[in-house]
């Protein structure tokens, strides 16, 4: 098993189940790009797009130890961005765009 594919099952893990327990704040832009390798063009539920944006939350948590190369939001700007086109309720897109803002922030 690849690095790649290690942290793409983790990522599986963490958004079909509860992702309150992550709190690493070191991986920023590519928590992003696995989670958008991961699932590609299908859509998540409502649930799943919630715990999706807290792993992005705690991935930008503490900018400090971010790798240089992962502090560009890029990729994780376009996965929000993808996820509020899919997202039904206002609410959840509401969340999305509080998400988007942390990320900028950090």
């Amino acid at each position: 098993m690849t690095a790649d594919q290690y942290h793409a099952e983790i990522l599986q893990y963490l958004i079909t189940s509860r992702a309150s327990d992550v709190r690493s704040g070191r991986h920023g832009d590519e928590a992003g790009d696995l989670i958008m390798k991961m699932i590609g063009p299908n859509a998540l539920n409502e649930d799943e797009t919630r715990n999706v944006l807290s792993i992005i939350r705690a991935a930008f948590e503490r900018p400090e130890p971010i790798p240089q190369t992962a502090r560009d939001p890029s990729r994780t700007l376009l996965l929000l961005r993808n996820l509020a086109d899919s997202a039904d309720r206002e609410s959840v897109k509401q969340q999305i765009v509080e998400t988007v803002a942390y990320v900028l922030a950090r």
